[in-house]
């Protein structure tokens, strides 16, 4: 009476995984163009990352 459990299939691919030190580039802030607008990904102090327009 045991059934197997259905395996799980996502609906849509996962996302691809960038590392923060591959989009950095050693570089404590960086411009990513997205849709003609300019948005700044920078790395606090704290090892954190923002990402502001």
């Amino acid at each position: 009476m045991n059934k197997p459990a259905p395996t799980h299939t996502p609906s849509s691919p996962q996302p691809p995984v960038l590392s923060s030190a591959a989009l950095l580039q050693g570089q404590r802030a960086v411009v990513i163009e997205h849709n003609g607008e300019r948005y700044t990904l920078r790395e606090t102090r704290q090892g954190k990352l923002i990402l502001t327009k």
